[in-house]
């Protein structure tokens, strides 16, 4: 399998994949990741679709399929060679922008105007540094967690972000000890690579630790991904008889795989809910016009789990996987009570693009609605009750509101009477 990236002006050979299985409803493929060029091996299959000329494309580890329809033949630019002309690379980075990304409006940025500002400054003798420098300053403005460029051999790289400022590992790692030395019972136990981790607060409500929704195992393939975590999860819930309540963890975490989020939300649920739904664009010249949406569910699963009252934690630093996770638990039966800042803002998958020089970018293209139909790109998912997170204040005198609030919320909800007997299993 070969596949190629497409513009109104550009056709840019891309990463490749080996057939490894076929049957009569699939053939299945590994190799470079559909979405990135890491090296990781990733699995996926082509299946029919509803037409003939059509096939139905599923990534494992991705909560939605892609549809793709036959065409009879690449287009011309497709058998152009590469060129490291700074024109060409610039016409396709800013083409492929047009074409693609959905929240141009929202962030008040006009890209016509933007492209053509920077456009002039562009010469076949413009070099690398200058060339990257102009890229970062077009999507400066943009404050897009999830838009990206890098030029490996200049060694240089840019990712965008809605202020303020990420904190520093320095004060992560201050307010993980005050969770530990104030508020817990015992020392954390840390599982999948630690990346999860769970502890007991006062008056049996459990605390869950998610850092992150990735690495969860040294073996990067999906399947051992989720492999570890239902082992850890099987561990947590099937040891934590009489639990009460449980705050979930997700302020200091900066995403990763969606799918493994939808993972944990299915033993927090005895019942299938709607998660979210995507659309994303499907008119190069239009931004305007969307897919319909693409729902995206949270299963239960028989495995050991919990039902009973939640508070959810979250802030500024929760990115991605970890926004997506929030949005699929406002669906539960029980709403988890949301305490601490808005999200990032950041949901769509990436679209991994490359350049005929060699450098590499990310673009989002897509939407994520929560069941009522709203999205919650650049403003981030809202908390119920807002508390400023990790203030100097807080961290000088060893307390943490948000974590207290949460306790607090949890325990408020057990004594409502709505969750009658013991909520795990």
């Amino acid at each position: 399998m070969q596949r190629f990236e497409i513009t109104a002006i550009s056709c840019q050979k891309s990463v490749s994949a080996e057939r490894v299985a076929s049957s009569e409803n699939a053939a299945r493929f590994a190799g470079s990741s559909i979405n990135n060029d890491t090296g990781v091996t990733d699995a996926f299959a082509f299946r029919p679709g509803r037409q003939p000329n059509q096939l139905v494309l599923t990534v494992d580890g991705v909560a939605t399929q892609t549809q793709l329809t036959r065409t009879d033949a690449l287009p011309a630019a497709c058998s152009q060679a590469a060129t490291a002309d700074p024109i060409v690379n610039f016409d396709i980075f800013a083409r492929t922008f047009a074409e693609q990304y959905p929240f141009f409006k929202q962030h008040h940025v006009d890209w016509d105007a933007t492209t053509a500002a920077h456009r002039e400054a562009i010469g076949p003798t413009t070099d690398d540094q200058t060339l990257f420098r102009h890229f970062r300053e077009m999507l400066t403005p943009l404050e897009d967690a999830h838009v990206w460029i890098e030029a490996p051999a200049l060694g240089q790289e840019f990712s965008g972000w809605r202020p303020p400022a990420t904190t520093s590992e320095a004060v992560h790692q201050r307010a993980l000890a005050i969770v530990e030395k104030r508020y817990l019972t015992g020392p954390l136990a840390w599982y999948c690579n630690r990346q999860l981790a769970f502890g007991m607060l006062p008056d049996g409500i459990g605390y869950l630790l998610i850092v992150s929704f990735e690495n969860y195992d040294k073996n990067a393939e999906t399947a051992a991904q989720t492999a570890a975590l239902d082992a850890a999860l099987d561990d947590i819930f099937g040891n934590a008889s009489g639990l009460r309540g449980l705050v979930v963890d997700i302020r200091l975490n900066g995403g990763g795989t969606e799918m493994l989020g939808l993972q944990i939300a299915g033993r927090l649920t005895a019942t299938s809910y709607p998660a979210s739904s995507k659309i994303f664009r499907i008119d190069p010249a239009d931004p305007t016009k969307f897919s319909e949406p693409q729902p995206i569910m949270v299963a239960p699963c028989p495995r050991p789990g919990f039902y009973g009252p939640m508070a959810l934690l979250m802030g500024h630093e929760s990115v991605s996987a970890a926004e997506a996770f929030a949005m699929s638990l406002q669906g539960r039966r029980h709403k988890p009570v949301f305490i601490g800042e808005n999200t990032q803002g950041v949901f769509s998958d990436v679209l991994i693009r490359h350049l005929p020089n060699g450098w590499r970018f990310g673009v989002p293209n897509e939407i994520y609605l929560n069941e009522n139909g709203q999205a919650y790109d650049i403003k981030g998912v809202p908390p119920d009750i807002p508390i400023t997170l990790f203030t100097a204040a807080d961290l000088e005198a060893e307390r943490d509101p948000a974590l207290q609030a949460a306790m607090h919320a949890v325990d408020e909800a057990g004594r409502s009477g709505r969750f009658p007997g013991l909520p795990n299993r």
